[in-house]
């Protein structure tokens, strides 16, 4: 719990960070400017839009929202592909890159089927509800206890008192 918690407060910083990682890492440090830092130059802001979308459907959902936390696939992914972009900061290698843009895509994918699985279930407790409600039954609401308050004095503008017959 404690790692699914860390990489829901790392979500947006390191979306802001990692994209600045690879372009100063790869494009400047390693491969110099020229025409190799101009794809960079384009590359990463994307890389800072992809971030920022998955992290916000990971953190849309309202369990995630509730717990604090992401998922734990939701999580594993997202160390998987931090530890990629890290990777390509420092060595050039195409299969970096390439892993990169497959685990953002399987990320997106991921966060994707979290909310809709997860908005299809608390759809369904509700539709359980209203169907319990209709029925005269309660599905999902624990009953109320009833409190005695004791003696009740009860003040209205009318004399409400009974009168007798000839008075």
């Amino acid at each position: 719990m404690v790692v699914r918690r860390v990489v829901y407060r790392l979500l947006f910083p390191l979306a802001f960070v990692l994209p600045l990682w690879v372009l100063i890492g790869r494009g400047i440090l390693l491969d110099g400017i020229g025409w190799d830092f101009l794809v960079y130059l384009f590359a990463c802001p994307v890389l800072f839009v992809a971030l920022v979308v998955v992290g916000a459907l990971l953190v849309w959902r309202p369990g995630a929202r509730e717990q604090k936390a992401v998922s734990g696939w939701g999580s594993a992914v997202m160390i998987a592909l931090w530890v990629a972009l890290v990777a390509s900061g420092f060595v050039a290698h195409p299969a970096l890159v390439a892993a990169s843009v497959v685990l953002v895509l399987v990320a997106f994918w991921l966060a994707v089927w979290e909310l809709i699985a997860e908005g299809r279930r608390r759809l369904q407790a509700v539709m359980d509800d209203v169907n319990a409600t209709t029925r005269g039954a309660r599905a999902s609401v624990p009953p109320q206890r009833t409190v005695d308050l004791g003696e009740v004095i009860v003040v209205t503008s009318e004399d409400v008192t009974e009168r007798r017959p000839g008075e």
